[in-house]
């Protein structure tokens, strides 16, 4: 009897456990159509936002009743964040139907309101999608001393504008923000003249491909406050060419980044409304989150996993063959910076190794090690503007950056060739097994592969100068660069230990 009634407690138990593991117990308020959230900001202040999630009802109107201000606040910035869809957030529910001064329309938006002695503080919000939409509700209150975020706004519909304008591009994220005035008194209006209002934006990333609510969120109670943007945030480099107001990003496909601006006046910050990129869109689009959009670059990534791959370890067998793919390679990625198209780049690329040749063939070595070195040369070249930092603003002037891009290469180049029995073996490794990191590069989804896509765009894209190249940094990325040293270490290994270093005296007998 004892064991049946032990074995019906464990029963009810796992059911009990189940039940409760089927429920999923959530913070988030449903806000249905007509539905009045009273926002409660007693001790509210710049370093703590008030913050709530909500679901808005497919085709809802819901307001907002902002009460209980500290006595210590000058104005508040109210904000809403969606995932994916937007809504519309507005002073006046009148104005909820269009596009006017009073309301604002996006999925990282929000309102400036400057407190009075009223009691209540009103603001509207409309999703007119038809499916419930997800959301973030966030606070921030100000003194009397900080600057107003957009408060000298001269292109945005709202008067005071303390959001950005996002447009995402195919290779670059475009964020703009309006100047920020000076703190208002009693009997002033925001002032623009001379503005002496500095405006600095950060960054930060997500990981790659990872397209979850939860890290949409996380990402942007973490850019909140003007303490948790210098603490969480990168910042980016003022523009040198382009407007102060303006900030170009590479865009890094499926690789969520928040950005965020700070107004600071004197000693005193204040933040805008956070905006966020996935550099794609992955509600509407989903294809264009892929890095390898079609099947022929499917086929193309994987023939250069399996060539670099018989390079690495069977081109100290075929030395000639084994020096032609560099150059190939090399050739490949200028031809598709000049044409676009990935069959016209490779017959490009095998233009190039068909000249190296007879090059080889005809000329002296120093020459056709010159030019076959300058694919290494090239590489090292595309690396250091990779990791070139943003602040290093001289980049963004083109005739000085291609000045020193060919310096660099050149220099790479002939340090390469003086020491020519060893360079070759450097030059072959290096790039083939660059060639083989970079199908897991796309498997990973690590950043690598921008070591060349950000060059192309540089040399095709108009306005690529101002972006910011800064990748994101990932666990994958370091381990695909420890992966990459192992396999230039490996090649490198098999050409000297087992077959020795190349003699110039040997050129004949070894290339022919």
């Amino acid at each position: 009897m004892n064991r049946t009634f032990v074995g019906e407690l464990l029963i009810f138990l796992l059911l009990t456990i189940g039940s409760l593991a089927r429920e999923k117990p959530s913070d988030t308020l449903s806000l249905t159509d007509g539905s009045v959230l009273q926002v409660n900001l007693t001790n509210l202040h710049d370093s703590v936002p008030y913050m709530r999630q909500v679901s808005i009802k497919a085709s809802s109107n819901a307001t907002f009743n902002i009460t209980n201000i500290s006595s210590n606040a000058s104005f508040i910035i109210f904000q809403i964040h969606t995932y994916q869809h937007n809504v519309t957030l507005s002073y006046d529910k009148d104005y909820l139907n269009k596009i006017s001064n009073k309301s604002v329309f996006g999925s990282n938006i929000g309102l400036f309101s400057r407190l009075t002695k009223n009691i209540v503080t009103q603001l509207f919000v409309k999703n007119d999608n038809v499916h419930d939409v997800n959301g973030l509700l966030a606070v921030v209150a100000y003194h009397n001393k900080a600057p107003i975020p957009g408060g000298c706004n001269m292109e945005f519909n709202t008067e005071i504008a303390p959001y950005a304008s996002v447009q995402t591009l195919d290779t670059m994220v475009i964020v703009d923000v309006q100047p920020a005035s000076v703190p208002l008194n009693d009997s002033a209006k925001p002032t623009c003249e001379k503005n002496p209002v500095e405006v600095e934006m950060y960054q930060i990333f997500l990981n790659e491909q990872d397209f979850s609510i939860n890290s949409y969120f996380t990402a942007i109670t973490s850019m909140l406050t003007v303490t948790d943007i210098k603490e969480n945030g990168v910042k980016v480099a003022n523009p040198v060419i382009s407007s102060p107001t303006r900030r170009v990003f590479s865009a890094y496909t499926g690789v969520g980044s928040v950005y965020v601006a700070l107004a600071t006046y004197g000693k005193y910050s204040a933040a805008y409304v956070p905006s966020f990129s996935y550099a794609c869109h992955p509600t509407i689009d989903p294809a264009s989150c892929d890095v390898l959009p079609n099947l022929l670059s499917k086929i193309v990534c994987a023939f250069c996993f399996f060539v670099g791959l018989l390079s690495i370890c069977f081109g100290h067998h075929h030395l000639k063959a084994d020096m032609a793919l560099p150059v190939f390679f090399t050739g490949t990625v200028i031809g598709y910076a000049a044409v676009g198209d990935i069959l016209i780049a490779m017959g490009i690329g095998l233009c190039f190794t068909i000249f190296w040749l007879v090059c080889l063939s005809y000329l002296p070595i120093v020459f056709s090690g010159i030019m076959f070195n300058m694919t290494l040369g090239f590489l090292f070249a595309c690396i250091a503007y990779f990791l070139s930092p943003d602040s290093f603003i001289i980049l963004r002037n083109d005739w000085i950056f291609w000045s020193l891009f060919m310096t660099l290469a050149l220099s790479v180049s002939l340090i390469m060739t003086i020491i020519f029995q060893f360079g070759f073996v450097i030059t072959c490794s290096i790039i083939a097994s660059f060639m083989v990191i970079l199908p897991f590069d796309y498997w990973t989804g690590s950043a690598l592969k921008y070591i060349v896509i950000n060059i192309i765009r540089r040399i095709t894209v108009e306005g690529f100068n101002s972006a910011a190249v800064r990748p994101p940094s990932e666990a994958n990325d370091i381990a695909l660069i420890i992966f990459w040293s192992c396999l230039v270490l490996y090649r490198i290994w098999k050409q000297w230990c087992k077959l020795g270093v190349l003699d110039l005296a040997e050129r004949t007998p070894l290339l022919r």
